[in-house]
């Protein structure tokens, strides 16, 4: 299992404007995409809202995560000339575009995308990433 890794900015040639993809790593698999959204369909998405939001320390540690996305995507765009809007949704948003990530409650969004970075860079592993792919052996 694995997923794949895109570049933060699509360029819409049709509309000619800069789309920022604050999501950079997808799975690709869609026997591992229908396994998620079956695991989404029985409340997990709610239940790790819960989780995160309660344990301090799996909080702080998703913040981290957020924060270090920013900085590789600070990394990422270094130098490129971008509009405006490009680099503040990629520098203000956290993974996959959440806002307010440093507040509680904190917010999920959905497994697919914390199993994507789970899978996608080492540097990103995840509890919620490690319980989808502990489903997932189990079927």
């Amino acid at each position: 299992m694995r997923s794949t890794e895109v570049y933060p900015v699509l360029f819409d040639r049709k509309k000619k404007i800069f789309v920022p993809q604050p999501t950079r790593f997808w799975i690709l698999d869609k026997r591992l995409r229908s396994i998620i959204s079956r695991l989404e369909e029985k409340g997990y998405i709610r239940y790790w809202e819960e989780k995160v939001t309660e344990e301090k320390d799996m909080f702080e540690f998703f913040i981290f995560l957020h924060e270090k996305e920013i900085k590789q995507r600070e990394e990422i765009l270094k130098g490129k000339n971008l509009p405006l809007y490009v680099v503040e949704k990629l520098t203000q948003t956290g993974i996959g575009g959440i806002e307010k990530f440093r507040e509680k409650p904190f917010k999920v969004k959905c497994l697919h995308l914390w199993t994507a970075y789970h899978l996608g860079d080492d540097r990103f592993k995840n509890p919620i990433g490690e319980f989808v792919l502990k489903q997932v052996k189990k079927l």
